[in-house]
């Protein structure tokens, strides 16, 4: 069972996860002296409810040594409003100075999604290694997904680092993913959720639901913080 952390609105959510990661970063950024500390992010409400709570800590920690990855990407041009990079930017990444940066690849017209997932991985491979991320923040949806591992596709059963996602039931179609072994072996896996419509798939989650039918059950293990507002959390015991 992960470590439940109920608050009662988005804003207060936002804000306690908010500081709750400047304050595990700082605590990475001791532990882990010899290498950068890596830092995966989801998009959606992540950045709306957490990344832009974080403007003023520019200066609180040395976020050159914080390499930020994202746990999936929607497989368009660079600049197009659905990236998630592009979110996470705007809403925060942009004002830290000498953060290193390490986006899934935009499709440039020259590549396939096969060719981009294969060269993702490779770069993954140089950094990483066998690794998952130190600090992982997902989010889930309404199916239940979390990356872009969605229900009763293929790709919640897949062992390679890197996924790519031809049919996604959400817009854009094409996507880019790490793979469920990778998110879920995150040294520090975060759960972030707000509002009504998680209620039931968080609920069914923690009730052990196949990961086939709600995916982000697989994150539900002990030693994970799901950090749910009130409406998120409705339909719990």
């Amino acid at each position: 069972m992960p470590d439940l952390r109920v608050y009662p609105g988005p804003r207060e959510l936002g804000q306690a996860v908010a500081d709750a990661l400047v304050r595990t970063l700082a605590d990475l950024l001791r532990t882990v002296p010899d290498r950068p500390v890596d830092l995966a992010l989801a998009g959606g409400s992540v950045n709306s409810l957490v990344l832009e709570r974080l403007r003023g800590h520019e200066a609180s920690l040395d976020w050159s040594r914080v390499r930020v990855w994202w746990v999936d990407e929607r497989f368009v041009p660079a600049g197009d409003p659905d990236r998630n990079d592009l979110a996470a930017r705007e809403a925060l990444l942009d004002r830290l100075p000498g953060v290193q940066l390490r986006p899934m690849p935009a499709d440039d017209g020259t590549r396939s999604l096969e060719q981009a997932t294969a060269d993702f991985a490779a770069e993954w491979g140089e950094g990483m290694g066998t690794r998952s991320p130190d600090l992982a923040l997902v989010g889930t949806g309404e199916d239940g997904h979390f990356a872009s591992l969605f229900p009763g596709h293929a790709q919640v059963d897949a062992t390679d680092v890197v996924v790519a996602e031809h049919h996604s039931p959400k817009p854009p179609p094409l996507r880019i993913s790490l793979s469920r072994p990778v998110v879920a072996g995150s040294t520090h896996l975060w759960l972030v959720a707000a509002g009504g419509s998680k209620a039931r798939p968080i609920a069914q989650a923690l009730e052990g639901a196949d990961v086939h039918e709600v995916p982000v059950a697989a994150l539900a293990r002990r030693g994970a913080v799901w950090w749910l507002d009130g409406a998120a959390a409705g339909q719990l015991p």
